[in-house]
Parts: C-alpha cells; structure tokens; sequence
C-alpha cells in the first residue's frame, strides 16, 4: 500500500494489501513544484514495480516533518528518502539512525568524515548546466551574453550563474548579471519590475539571456512584451527545468534546460533499496542535467547574416526533415551558389559540415541524458539508421553511443564558436 498524506493529484492511492513484512518508507519533499512531483512519482513507480511486496510511502512535508522528528524512529519506518535544505535538516535525518537518502541540491559541499555509512547523497550539479547555457548559446553565435538570477540569491542559483560565466570566459566572452534587487522588490515582483525592465532594454541587440529557472524566464518575456522588446530577435531566453505548464503557455514558448526529476526519483528509490538490503552503491551521486528543449523563445542564430540565421535555424528544429542545400536556400530566399559561400565566409565551414555537428551534438546530448532508445535518437537527429549515427559519432568522438549512454563524458566545447 502506498500512503499520501497530501492530495498531490498526480498520484494514485494504492489500495492492495502487502504483507507485515514490507518496508515502510518515509519521504520528506519541500513544496509541490512541478519537479518535486515528477521526483516523487519516480520513487512511487520504482516502489511499485521493483519491490516486492511494494513499498509503504508516507509522503509529508518538510516543514511539518519538522514537528515530529523526536517521533520518526517510533514510527516503524525502514528508511527515510528527504529533500535536504540546510544542514540542520541533515542532522535532523541523520539522528534517527535510520538508512537515509538525502537529495541536496541546493548544497554543494557536507562533511563526509559526518556522514553515517547507512547513508547515500545526491547532488545536483547546476554549475554544469550554466556551462551547458552557454555552449547552447555560443553554438547559436551569439556575443552578448547575460544572466539573471533569483530575486533572493541561492547556491544552486549562484552556481548556475558560476558555470555559464565560466564557459563563457574560456571562449573570451563576458556575461552581465542582473543585479539582485533590494529591500521588498526582493520580496515583491511588481516592485522589482521597473529595475528589471530598465536593465533589459540596456542589453544590446542579440542577447543570449540565461534565466535561473522557468519562472524567471516566464517573468522575463511578460515584461518583455510590456517594453516592446523582441524575444527571442533582441533577447533569446533559456530556461531551466522545462516546466512545460510554464514554459509552453509563455509568449512566446520558452527553451529549457531539461531536468530528469522522475528518473532522478526512480534513481533515489533504487539507492534506498540498495542499502536496505546492504548492496554496493556510492555514497555520493551527482546528478547532471544538458538537455535542452528549444522553443520560440531562442530561435534565432544570432549571426549577422540574416540568410545564414534564418538557414541555421531551420536546420536547428528540423535535423530529422529535408536540409538539402536546395530546400535551404528556398527558405532564405537566395540562390544555392549564394548561401553555399555566405556560409564558408561567415561559419567557415560548409552546409554540410554544420549540419553534421548539429545532428552530431544533439544524439550526444539525447544520448547523454535521456533513456530513448538509440534507434528513435538516430531518427530524431536525421541519421537514416542506428549504425550510421554510430558510425558517425565513432569517427568524431572515439566512441560507440552506448559507451556514451554508459558513461556520459563526452563534450562538444571543443566546438563551440569562440
């Protein structure tokens, strides 16, 4: 049986019977944004399909967990899986004794001599998707770069922040940050909102903006319409999260970095189960998100050729359709011959070349990220079969997509436009 003491309604109450000899497992979350949901059902699925007899789950709220932690070692439980904001929460967990799972990702550094063996931690690593923002960006030729971060800064939002400027600056680029707002703005968004129109309109045409999450970036292209400003033709816009309630109800769409909240629940589960029956597992696990869903809000290649910009964008969105060189110049209304040597004097490289590290980037990233199957990521990015990507990606990287799946180190920083 599995029992929520919250109505999340995404979740479907259990009503089987189970033995008294199954595990009773208490699970500790936040809030109910929309990736706590997608983590929490990850861990309900995994107690459904891989235990047996299927887990107990009391899902409560951080803060009213609070109340009662004197209580939870009285409570029968075999495990407590929590979403750990500071360190005296960790303790707190720590203290029962219990086998715990701890998701922390807004922390980036504990004392592990502290940490029980009975443990197991996972991170977030949010410096790894700013770097992800700006290869993103800098693919797309972008020069001016900005961030913007929570209203209040945070860890994780800092380190978002750290990565992409860091990315940047090893290209030679700079990034300008918006400045946290102060007092109640930081409190209130319609005080803020003045300061944070004034500094958009001072960024300069062609901005590539990477916001701290979907929300902000939501906020963003709300005042953007307010002040004329053109997303994504002034100000392209990324996301992160890819909250899709929010991200494709913004006007326009808004691009995300997508984060894999129910295979990263799913994981958190299996490390659970792993310590209650005493099996390897490490101790620590990062989690590391470099996925990008594009929408509207950034597509544009911010190249000074408008042809070669709208060519490159069509390209971008449409790996699996037609992109002979004849279809592309239809679409930017040149000749072949035209858009044949606009592209080796503004890329430097041919068509065909940019389409190949296109397709190539994104199967990494398919691969690197997500659990599709290799035969739907050969087709998703344009290669006519699973041994012609692999052909491919084994000639530019040394590698087979499943050494890739198996261990995602690949990096296409190389050639990111400097």
């Amino acid at each position: 049986m599995i029992l929520l003491l919250r109505n999340y309604d995404i979740f479907t109450i259990l009503k089987d019977t189970m033995d008294n000899t199954g595990r009773k497992i208490l699970v500790i979350f936040d809030k109910e944004a929309a990736t706590d949901r997608l983590m929490i059902s990850g861990i309900l699925r995994y107690a459904r399909e891989k235990c047996n007899p299927p887990w107990e789950v009391q899902l409560e709220l951080r803060n009213v967990s609070r109340l009662y932690t004197s209580k939870i070692a009285e409570g029968g439980f075999s495990g407590i899986i929590a979403e750990i904001v500071n360190p005296a929460d960790r303790r707190r967990y720590f203290k029962s004794g219990l086998p715990t799972v701890l998701y922390e990702p807004w922390l980036e550094h504990m004392d592990h001599s502290a940490r029980p063996k009975n443990n197991i931690t996972f991170f977030n690593d949010h410096s790894a998707e700013g770097r992800t923002a700006a290869e993103y960006f800098l693919e797309r030729g972008f020069k001016s770069f900005a961030y913007v971060g929570t209203p209040k800064p945070v860890a994780w939002s800092v380190a978002r922040q750290t990565g992409f400027a860091a990315r940047l600056k090893k290209s030679g680029k700079s990034v300008k940050i918006y400045p946290a707002p102060q007092g109640k703005a930081a409190e209130d968004f319609t005080l803020e909102a003045p300061s944070l129109i004034k500094w958009l309109k001072r960024l300069p045409p062609q901005t590539a903006l990477f916001t701290t999450h979907d929300l902000r970036a939501q906020q963003i292209t709300t005042l953007a319409r307010r002040a004329k400003i053109r997303i994504p033709e002034d100000i392209a816009v990324l996301g992160v999260d890819d909250d899709q309630l929010i991200c494709e109800t913004a006007s326009p769409p808004i691009s995300s970095i997508q984060v894999f909240a129910a295979e990263t629940g799913w994981r958190i589960a299996k490390a659970m189960h792993d310590l209650l029956d005493a099996r390897e597992h490490p101790r620590v696990v990062r989690t590391c998100h470099t996925n990008i869903v594009s929408r509207r809000s950034t597509d544009v290649f911010a190249i000074g050729d408008y042809v070669i910009s709208k060519a490159m964008t069509y390209v971008s969105n449409n790996l699996d359709g037609d992109l002979s060189v004849k279809k592309l110049a239809d679409i930017s209304n040149c000749s072949v011959r035209t858009l044949q040597m606009k592209m080796i004097h503004t890329l430097g490289r041919t068509i065909k070349d940019e389409i190949a590290n296109l397709k190539l980037a994104k199967a990494v990233k398919l691969l690197s990220e997500t659990l599709i199957p290799i035969s739907e990521i050969a087709r998703k990015c344009g290669y006519c079969s699973s041994s012609h990507m692999s052909t491919k990606i084994k000639a530019a990287l040394g590698k087979t997509p499943l050494a890739i799946r198996k261990n995602p180190t690949a990096s296409f920083a190389s050639k990111s436009r400097n």
